[in-house]
């Protein structure tokens, strides 16, 4: 008997959501039926419903997913050991490090956010407000410290966390020959959105390797842990 078309086989949670996420990617949310997802996995609607009751509950739970990730990747850089890389920028590197690594469903969610923004469930507004709010304590910390400039805290959070997601759109990996010259390109976007482009005085915040003193004296005024790569 064909299997597929009895639709006997096992699907799990994990399964349904890569397969529904690929293809939401490759054919957007609203034209992928859950029957195209069935059908490609070989499987009856009925135990897709199993899983999820609609096509809203998949889209809820990838947002669940990214965000699970996010938050985990920050919180962990934000209080684990490290060195004199300020806190903030430590996050942001491991927010971009989460961005790079899942760039096809980052990119899926950034075009499917009026999608996600009138599902009942998730609270995704929130979600993403409480997400900010950890950087802007971070920031704030910042500021006071000395190590960055005293701008609006919502303003600079979301403005570099939206440019970070929005290397989803072309990000292809790592070049084949390896790293780039001066690090990778999560160190390279680093560096970029916490000192920009413009060549000054004052030591970057963010770069690899060897760090001047008056950034190490700056940054060890921060009375929080830092977590970053050495």
């Amino acid at each position: 008997m064909n299997r597929k078309k009895s639709g006997r086989r096992a699907v799990n949670r994990l399964e349904v959501l890569e397969l529904a996420g690929r293809l939401f990617a490759e054919h957007g949310y609203r034209s992928t039926s859950l029957e195209a997802v069935s059908e490609q996995l070989g499987v009856t609607r009925q135990a897709l419903y199993y899983h999820f009751e609609s096509k809203d509950e998949i889209l809820g739970a990838l947002f669940d997913e990214l965000m699970t990730k996010f938050e985990t990747a920050v919180q962990s850089a934000a209080v684990g050991p490290g060195t004199r890389e300020p806190r903030f920028v430590a996050m942001l590197g491991a927010h971009i490090d989460v961005a790079v690594t899942n760039s096809t469903l980052v990119a899926l969610l950034l075009h499917e956010r009026p999608e996600i923004a009138r599902l009942r469930k998730p609270a995704a507004a929130k979600r993403r407000r409480d997400y900010a709010k950890l950087f802007i304590a971070a920031y704030e910390e910042g500021v006071a410290a000395g190590v960055f400039e005293p701008l609006d805290p919502w303003a600079a959070v979301n403005t570099l966390i939206s440019a970070a997601n929005g290397v989803s759109w072309w990000y292809q990996g790592e070049p084949a020959s390896g790293a780039k010259p001066g690090g990778t390109t999560r160190d390279s976007l680093c560096e970029l959105l916490s000192n920009g482009v413009i060549l000054a005085e004052a030591p970057a915040v963010c770069s690899r390797g060897s760090r001047g003193a008056a950034l190490a004296k700056r940054a060890a005024a921060i009375p929080a842990k830092c977590a970053a790569e050495a």
